[in-house]
């Protein structure tokens, strides 16, 4: 991201992410994939004011993307189309909830619950 995480909040909301160059390099994909599976809503893709794609790295897990991340992000949309929205979902801390940000339940193979959230949130 542009800037350090004390001009721009959201480089600490969102976290370390991927270039679309970088992505596809750790998926092993094509830049065309990466882009084309970001449209899909099968990778979070971010788009930042200067036009650069960015994809946060939490939604990796040991080299592949978390499983279930599509079906939250499909929820997530029908509440708003912000993707800065959903971003901050995911990666938010929780304080006092088990697990402490909402992606872990996805890494924890907890996407009925993981889901349930996304509802709750989206329509509320």
């Amino acid at each position: 991201m542009t800037g350090d995480a004390q001009s721009n909040p959201w480089a600490e909301i969102v976290g370390p992410c991927y270039t679309v160059t970088s992505m596809a390099r750790t998926l092993g994909w094509t830049e065309n994939e990466v882009v084309e599976a970001g449209d899909q809503l099968r990778l979070l893709m971010l788009r930042t004011d200067d036009d650069v794609l960015l994809f946060p790295a939490y939604q990796l897990h040991d080299g592949k993307i978390v499983e279930g991340l599509q079906d939250i992000l499909l929820v997530l949309q029908t509440g708003t189309a912000g993707r800065w929205t959903w971003a901050q979902w995911l990666n938010v801390p929780l304080p006092d909830h088990d697990p402490p940000r909402n992606i872990q339940l996805l890494i924890d193979g907890r996407l009925d619950e993981a889901i349930r959230e996304a509802e709750h949130d989206a329509w509320s």
